[in-house]
């Protein structure tokens, strides 16, 4: 009877004992206190955690994971989107200035801002005879689009007479912001045009013959394009 009593006592004692294991926080700067859901020794779930600074949101795996609020001792705080301790996706930067709420806005991609958008730019429509068009946004003070056109059959010659006027751009139509001046280059087998002194958000189409691409620039700076005419 002893024996048994002394078994289930010290049961009661390891459970007890697991119970009151720490949950562990993996990010330095929130070591302290943790009060929330705990799975395998880790912080997951929801839970608030208070070190040098502090959250209050999302865990997964001992860290901030999903959507949650981090604030610094001055006041500063972001709220939004987390990826393994680090802010990622939509959120808001919040940097009290005098009393006064500056607050930044958008993307976040491993622990840097992007931009107010997640991507600077979206290809709206593409015709199926027009391979992947590509486009990237430079460095550069400039506000400029510069479109590539290139021939991509026909012996790769732009003026190929076979292939007629859908090897250059026939025309275009912008449905968003605007350009101060336009030119146009021919090379063997690429035409190349540029849109000088864009104001943004900036949405397009570019017509090659019966083919056309419509796209649109959401971020400020210089993008090249890059479209390739298959017939």
């Amino acid at each position: 009877m002893k024996t048994l009593l002394f078994v289930f006592f010290a049961l009661g004692f390891l459970t007890a004992g697991a119970q009151s294991d720490p949950c562990l926080v993996s990010l330095d700067s929130l070591k302290g206190s943790y009060e929330g859901g705990c799975e395998k020794g880790k912080a997951n779930g929801e839970g608030k955690a208070v070190g040098v600074h502090s959250y209050t949101g999302s865990f997964k795996n001992g860290l901030p994971d999903g959507q949650g609020k981090y604030t610094w001792p001055n006041g500063d705080f972001y709220f939004g989107g987390w990826k393994k301790g680090l802010k990622e996706g939509k959120g808001e930067l919040h940097l009290p200035v005098n009393g006064i709420d500056s607050v930044i806005t958008g993307f976040w991609k491993k622990d840097m801002y992007k931009g107010q958008y997640e991507n600077p730019y979206q290809i709206m429509n593409n015709s199926t005879d027009i391979g992947r068009v590509a486009v990237s946004k430079i460095r550069g003070n400039t506000m400029n689009i510069t479109v590539t056109v290139e021939n991509l059959v026909g012996g790769g010659s732009i003026y190929n007479q076979s292939l007629g006027a859908s090897t250059r751009m026939t025309d275009h139509r912008v449905t968003r912001g605007i350009y101060q001046s336009k030119s146009s280059n021919l090379l063997t087998n690429k035409e190349v045009t540029t849109f000088q002194n864009v104001s943004f958000p900036f949405r397009i189409w570019m017509y090659f013959g019966n083919s056309n691409v419509e796209i649109e620039f959401f971020e400020e700076g210089s993008y090249d394009v890059n479209i390739p005419i298959n017939k």
